[in-house]
């Protein structure tokens, strides 16, 4: 049986395949349970883009899971994605997992934690 966090790996790493491959097979519907709205789509799969799936997921894995570590050079991608990107990634997983209000306000604990930890010492080490 998967865990929560596990589930959630997997649902945002094939959200984000989906987005991009949406994106470089000019605007191909994707079907999926959400659906943003056009502006969200497209910076939804720019920001995963920029991440890339190898720090996507290992900041996915601090965020939403039981993830200790984000590299120095994940936390450059980070940091060169921008704190908008970061947030949206956070929140439209949040919206898609339909997480309840208090594990949804950890969550974003967590992704602030790990913006400001790369901000100030260039990676995450628990």
């Amino acid at each position: 049986m998967e865990s929560k966090a596990t589930s959630s790996v997997n649902l945002l790493v094939t959200i984000i395949l989906l987005f991009v491959t949406s994106f470089v097979l000019a605007n191909k519907v994707v079907e999926s349970a959400y659906v943003p709205r056009p502006s969200e789509d497209y910076q939804v799969q720019k920001c995963a883009s920029e991440i890339g799936e190898t720090c996507g997921n290992s900041i996915f894995h601090y965020v939403f899971g039981a993830g200790k570590h984000v590299s120095k050079e994940c936390c450059t991608i980070l940091l060169n994605a921008g704190e908008r990107c970061h947030d949206l990634l956070t929140t439209v997983t949040i919206r898609i997992e339909h997480f309840p209000e208090q594990q949804a306000k950890e969550i974003r604990r967590k992704n602030d934690k790990v913006w400001e930890f790369c901000k100030r010492r260039g990676q995450i080490s628990n």
